[in-house]
């Protein structure tokens, strides 16, 4: 009995504590294009996971951010800009922190002859969950050149990949 009584506070605890995941389905922007991807972000208790896996993209640099809109309507434009909740300069998020770079700063992926590439980053402070720092509903955009880091946004080039954050 007591075993049974285990096994329902275990259900019971489980049935309680919501799932703190989203994922977002990235396709590229021009008609046609092969370009494709799929995210998968996780809270942690490091904070927030985010796993990227591209295939079909040209080879070298390319800038990778996170946008406020969770449009990618007219070539990824409706996406907006970088998410940047507190108006920082462009930097790198993991490097630079919340207080000198937008919050959707994830820097270049790298992709190789073959057209694949991965993104896996924990950053502490973005969030599924609602709020400032919150990126559901976001999207994810994958630019046609390097993010060099300069200002405004990185010089990165037009947006050849999209998808938006859904929980």
């Amino acid at each position: 009995m007591r075993r049974n009584r285990e096994w329902m506070v275990l259900v019971g605890f489980l049935w309680c504590v919501p799932a703190f995941a989203a994922t977002a389905n990235i396709k590229g922007t021009a008609e046609g294009s092969p370009i494709s991807g799929k995210a998968v972000l996780e809270e942690t208790l490091e904070g927030l996971k985010i796993q990227v896996n591209f295939e079909n993209v040209p080879a070298g640099k390319h800038g990778f951010h996170i946008h406020e809109k969770g449009d990618c309507g007219d070539k990824g434009n409706a996406a907006g800009g970088h998410f940047n909740p507190d108006g920082m300069p462009h930097g790198l998020l993991n490097q630079d922190g919340f207080q000198k770079a937008h919050a959707g700063d994830l820097g270049n992926v790298e992709i190789a002859a073959d057209g694949t590439g991965k993104v896996e980053t924990v950053i502490k402070g973005l969030t599924l969950a609602e709020g400032k720092y919150g990126v559901v509903g976001k999207a994810f955009i994958l630019h046609e050149k390097e993010d060099d880091f300069g200002q405004p946004t990185g010089n990165a080039g037009s947006r050849i990949a999209c998808g938006v954050i859904e929980s």
